[in-house]
């Protein structure tokens, strides 16, 4: 108002003013004030316009809004029911999968058990049948008839003919599966390793006498007759210093082993005539006894 004044009427005391400048300002105010009521009223008509117009779009918005959420429903009901639909099928058919599995290890079992039982029975009669067997051929050994116990031979050599090698077994000495009766022999002839060849024996040239002595058992002769009738084999003997000829080992030293004792004869001993208590008081070890027993034993 103060710049109204001072850009229309230059003046710095307002009390130079006039009244009919004041009224004519006043009219002046009043049209201008007017002027903006006539605006307001004009443009009030358009605001509601506009406001009627937002409104209405606001309306449709909400409309949209509502028909894209009931069609977002619709869409996920109708998903979900056909996930619910898609899980039924499926746990049906696995359900259904599941029963023809356990019907088929029902059958399968039903069969394994028929098979058992067919199995067992089976062995059984062939028991029966063995102990039938072997109590008839021990009635017929009991006979002690020639003829039967020729029978009985044919018969057994039969049986092994014809059903021992049926039989097959890992061959630890061969590596390989073999007939049962082979693995035994093999199994028997590894357990021969100290055995002696005909040679061997026949270089030994031992009388029946000689043999006898060494009173071996058909077992040892068949399995260690290489080490116990002495063969001359240079892991067992050796040339002996004190006769030159080939002696075992154990025999050369224990010879060696007398040149260094200094112990006493049976003989010695008794001529020393001690009581049981004089010689514990003596203290001697046993090796003191075998190897100094002449030199600290005195009568």
């Amino acid at each position: 108002m103060l710049n109204f004044f001072n850009n229309k009427y230059p003046y710095t005391d307002f009390h130079e003013l006039n009244l009919d400048w004041l009224l004519e300002s006043y009219q002046e105010i009043v049209d201008n004030v007017q002027s903006l009521l006539d605006w307001r009223v004009s443009h009030t008509a358009e605001y509601e316009e506009a406001m009627r117009r937002l409104s209405a779009v606001e309306n449709e918005i909400d409309t949209f809004e509502q028909r894209i959420e009931a069609e977002f429903a619709r869409l996920q009901r109708e998903q979900q029911e056909a996930f619910n639909n898609l899980v039924a099928d499926t746990r049906a058919e696995l359900d259904a999968l599941k029963k023809e599995m356990r019907a088929e290890m029902q059958a399968m079992k039903n069969e394994f058990e028929l098979l058992k039982k067919e199995l067992h029975q089976e062995l059984l009669n062939i028991k029966v049948y063995l102990n039938q067997e072997i109590a008839r051929l021990y009635n017929v050994v009991e006979a002690n008839n020639d003829y039967i116990m020729q029978y009985v031979e044919e018969t057994l050599q039969y049986f092994i003919d014809h059903f021992v090698h049926i039989f097959t077994v890992w061959n630890p000495v061969r590596g390989e599966r073999t007939g049962l009766q082979t693995a035994i022999n093999d199994l028997y002839d590894f357990a021969r390793y100290y055995a002696l060849t005909a040679f061997q024996y026949d270089s030994l040239g031992l009388t029946a006498s000689e043999y006898d002595a060494y009173e071996l058992t058909a077992l040892e002769y068949d399995q260690r007759g290489y080490i116990l009738l002495g063969y001359p084999d240079e892991n067992w003997y050796m040339i002996s210093p004190f006769t030159g000829q080939n002696t075992k080992v154990k025999t050369i030293v224990y010879e060696l082993s007398e040149l260094h004792k200094n112990d006493l004869t049976a003989t010695e001993y008794d001529a020393l005539e001690l009581d049981a208590d004089t010689y514990d008081a003596y203290e001697l070890s046993a090796y003191d006894y075998d190897w100094n027993g002449k030199a600290l034993l005195t009568a």
